[in-house]
C-alpha cells in the first residue's frame, strides 16, 4: 500500500513539473515583442489645407504635389505606424520637404526600417516659345536694350513670385535676372532694361519646378540713335547765324554724324555744323552762310551698327524754327 503511494507521487510531481513547463512555454510566447516597424498611412496638409495623402511602398512615401501649387520648403506629416512601434521624427514635427529626409520606425523588438521622401510634382511641363521682341539684321538676332521680349505658351505660373526670368550669357553661362513686366497662364512679357552688358544670350523661364532655356539666341544692342521730340523741343525757336547750341539727347545722340534742317521757302536741306561731340551731346554751330528765315523740318544721319544699317531719320518740328542775322 504504501508503495503504491510513493509511486503514484513521483508520477504525479513529474506530470505536475511537465505542465508548469508548457504554460510558462505558452505564456513566453504569447508576450512576445511585436517585430513590426512599417509607416501605415502618411498625410500633409497642400497650400489650400487639403490632405495629400503619400502612396507608401518599402522604402518610400511618395508625395504627389498638386498642379499650379508653390511647392513649400517644409512639410508637418501625420503619421501612422505599426502597433507598438516608434517614429523618428515623430508625427506632427516639422520636417524639410527633401528627398534625403527619411523617417526610421522602430519595432517593439528593435527592428528598423527607414523611409525616404520621394517628390512627384504634379505640375505640367512648361510648353513655351518666343513670340516677339527678337529682331533680326543681317541674319543675326538681337534684342534692342529697353525693349521686351514676348512670349507664349501653356503651363505657366502666372504669380511673379513662382515664375521668373533670366537670361543666360552663352560665353560663361551666368544668369541674370529680367524684370517680368507682365505675366498670364499662356504669355509672359520679360523687360531688357539698360544695364544688361553686351553679350550673346539664351532666356530661361523658370515656372515653379519647371524651367526652359529657350534654344534662339541673340545679342542684346542698344539700337540706332535716336533724337526724342522732347530733346528736340529744347532748341531755341530763334538762332542767329554763326550761333552755338547743344543739342542733348539719352539715345547715343553722340553717333550722329550730320544734322540737317530745311528751309520753309524754297525747300533746300542745310547742313548745321558739328562742332564738338560728347557723350549724350552735340555742339551744334549754324553756318554764317545759312539763308534766314524759317525751317520746319529736320533730319539727321547715322552710320551703320552691328545690328542695323546706317540711316536717316526726318521729321518736323514742333514749332519751326527761325533763323536770323
Amino acid at each position: 500500500m504504501n508503495t503504491i503511494y510513493k509511486r503514484f507521487s513521483v508520477s504525479s510531481y513529474y506530470l505536475l513539473i511537465l505542465c508548469l513547463f508548457s504554460i510558462f512555454g505558452a505564456c513566453k510566447k504569447e508576450y512576445e515583442d511585436y517585430p513590426y516597424a512599417d509607416i501605415l498611412s502618411f498625410t500633409v496638409k497642400d497650400a489650400n489645407g487639403e490632405p495629400v495623402k503619400a502612396v507608401i511602398d518599402e522604402k518610400n512615401l511618395i508625395i504627389y504635389w498638386p498642379s499650379g501649387q508653390a511647392v513649400p520648403d517644409h512639410i508637418t506629416p501625420n503619421i501612422v505606424v505599426s502597433e507598438r512601434a516608434s517614429i523618428s521624427p515623430a508625427s506632427g514635427q516639422r520636417v524639410a520637404f527633401e528627398e534625403t529626409t527619411k523617417f526610421v520606425v522602430t519595432a517593439q523588438n528593435g527592428t528598423t526600417k527607414t523611409y525616404l521622401i520621394k517628390k512627384v510634382i504634379n505640375q505640367p511641363l512648361l510648353k513655351i516659345n518666343i513670340s516677339s521682341g527678337v529682331l533680326v539684321y543681317n541674319t543675326k538676332n538681337f534684342v534692342n536694350r529697353g525693349s521686351n521680349i514676348n512670349v507664349t505658351g501653356d503651363n505657366i505660373i502666372a504669380y511673379k513670385e513662382q515664375t521668373k526670368a533670366f537670361l543666360v550669357n552663352i560665353a560663361n553661362n551666368t544668369e541674370r535676372e529680367v524684370a517680368i513686366e507682365t505675366i498670364t497662364p499662356i504669355a509672359l512679357s520679360v523687360t531688357v532694361d539698360n544695364t544688361v552688358p553686351d553679350g550673346i544670350y539664351q532666356l530661361k523661364i523658370v515656372s515653379g519646378l519647371r524651367s526652359v532655356v529657350l534654344e534662339r539666341s541673340f545679342g542684346v544692342a542698344n539700337g540706332r540713335p535716336t533724337i526724342t521730340p522732347v530733346e528736340l523741343s529744347a532748341i531755341k525757336l530763334t538762332l542767329k547765324l554763326g550761333e552755338e547750341f547743344v543739342l542733348t539727347g539719352a539715345n547715343r545722340i553722340e553717333l550722329i554724324n550730320k544734322f540737317s534742317i530745311r528751309n520753309v521757302a524754297n525747300k533746300q536741306i542745310y547742313d548745321l555744323m558739328i562742332k564738338e561731340i560728347k557723350t549724350g551731346q552735340l555742339i551744334l554751330k549754324v553756318p554764317d552762310n545759312l539763308p534766314t528765315g524759317n525751317y520746319d523740318l529736320y533730319s539727321y544721319d547715322y552710320p551703320a551698327g552691328e545690328y542695323y544699317a546706317a540711316g536717316r531719320i526726318s521729321d518736323y518740328f514742333d514749332d519751326a524754327i527761325t533763323i536770323t542775322n
